[in-house]
């Protein structure tokens, strides 16, 4: 017995010197990454704001060929490694499960993020976690290969498993500078199962992630507005600050959560079963290669020339709804063009996930619900950002069924503690609904999808 938990004991050892050293290269990765990414947030509307006001054919003609030229890129890509394709936490679920195996590993980094920086970047509609998932769990791959071990496909590589798992958290921990939700993350979506080992090096991996992105490059979270600037004016308020609110009654508040649950939760129903739509729907017309990505790559420029906030992943967007009093009828507009633009991109297969256009659907969500109660006279214009908070995690937890993973995730993201109860509450609500709705987990509906075809 003494021998067995001296064994035990050098294991979890192990595994947090392992994962330190996988979440501090992780960190670095995604720290590159994010901070592209950042960049072409704030320019992006810059440049099409020059584009729109200059009038200049050339420039139109270069901006149409540099699109062309991205979804050649693309279809190159992805022929050269089909797991540069998709948001990669379906691969990522199928691998832990046996069921897929993984690429190797640092030419699927290299090409997966040229790809997916250049697609997002230039404006399709993609999140950016699913791929920081995917490289922090190629990373962990990568140390699996260096340590010996070759094969994640016996019972004696569960080893493997557990830096892969620790890597894909470290992942999601790093590009949201959210730790806690990242260790959450890997024992509620990806491992579904907990022990002392899955914790240990889930936590050492996520926080060295957290920690390389936040104190060695000064990274900010993803929600703290940014200031971007146009001839030296500031294009949004560069203050955001989630503050205790005006009291509402609790049961009146609880009503509004329930309400505001069970929509979102048909919503968060309706977005998966698009996801799949949509991939079946570019399946069923046959466009395939470049062909199939120049359709949102061509799309990008009028939606940038007419509706630029709808484009990349849209983390300012939500700068914006918490700083500025939208109308109703453009924050509909918005929610619509967001939705089906993200089903162009994302039915292509292109490389680029879900996380945070599904966030951005929910803060919009909340944003209408709010201004529908403040026009019916139900609460003051003080409880909008509440409800953008709330609307977030609910549509996490009726897209992803992961209600605990989405409510921390949320409450690292805003840096506000004090609505835990009601993150939860809303959270169970929408998973609930999306539920009896027909709304599957949306990474194991795509996994599944994948090993059909």
């Amino acid at each position: 017995m003494s021998e067995l938990l001296t064994k035990r004991r050098r294991l979890r050892l192990r595994l947090a010197f392992e994962g330190v050293v996988v979440g501090i290269f992780t960190g670095i990765v995604i720290a590159a990454f994010r901070f592209l990414i950042d960049e072409a947030e704030i320019y992006r509307p810059i440049y099409f704001e020059f584009l729109k006001s200059s009038q200049n054919l050339l420039l139109y003609l270069l901006t149409v060929a540099i699109l062309i030229a991205l979804a050649y890129l693309l279809a190159k890509f992805i022929k050269i490694d089909g797991q540069v394709a998709g948001s990669g936490i379906p691969q990522i679920k199928g691998i832990l499960q046996n069921k897929m195996q993984m690429s190797r590993p640092l030419r699927l980094i290299f090409l997966k993020f040229i790809a997916s920086t250049a697609c997002i970047s230039a404006g399709m509609s993609l999140g950016r976690a699913g791929l920081s998932v995917q490289f922090g769990a190629c990373i962990g791959n990568f140390f699996n290969k260096l340590l010996g071990r070759k094969s994640l496909h016996n019972q004696t590589s569960i080893e493997s498993k557990y830096l892969l798992n620790a890597g894909a958290g470290a992942g999601l921990a790093a590009i949201f500078n959210a730790p806690l939700a990242g260790v959450i993350f890997c024992v509620e979506e990806l491992q579904k199962k907990f022990s002392p080992e899955i914790l240990m090096v889930s936590m050492t991996a996520a926080v060295s992630a957290s920690a390389v992105v936040e104190f060695i490059f000064g990274v900010r979270p993803v929600f703290e507005a940014i200031t971007p600037t146009f001839n030296n004016v500031p294009l949004i308020s560069s203050q955001v600050t989630f503050e205790m609110l005006s009291t509402m009654p609790p049961i009146k508040f609880i009503i509004c959560l329930v309400i505001l649950g069970t929509l979102i939760g048909i919503l968060g129903a309706l977005f998966t079963k698009m996801l799949i739509l949509s991939l079946d729907i570019y399946d069923k017309i046959k466009i395939g290669g470049v062909k199939k990505f120049l359709i949102p790559s061509i799309l990008i420029l009028p939606i940038g020339l007419i509706m630029p906030k709808i484009l990349g992943c849209g983390n300012i967007l939500v700068d914006e709804l918490l700083i500025n009093n939208f109308e109703l009828s453009m924050l509909i507009i918005l929610y619509i063009s967001k939705f089906l633009f993200t089903m162009f991109c994302f039915g292509t297969n292109a490389p680029g996930g879900i996380f945070l256009p599904l966030l951005i659907l929910g803060a919009l969500s909340g944003n209408i619900f709010a201004n529908v109660g403040v026009i019916c006279g139900f609460f003051g214009t003080d409880w909008t950002v509440i409800f953008i908070i709330l609307a977030m995690a609910a549509y996490f937890a009726a897209v992803v069924k992961a209600p605990i993973t989405g409510s921390v995730l949320i409450m690292e993201l805003t840096g506000n503690f004090y609505h835990l109860l009601a993150l939860i509450i809303i959270s169970i609500v929408s998973f609930l609904i999306s539920d009896i709705f027909g709304g599957k987990p949306a990474y194991s509906a795509l996994l599944e999808r994948s090993l059909r075809k």
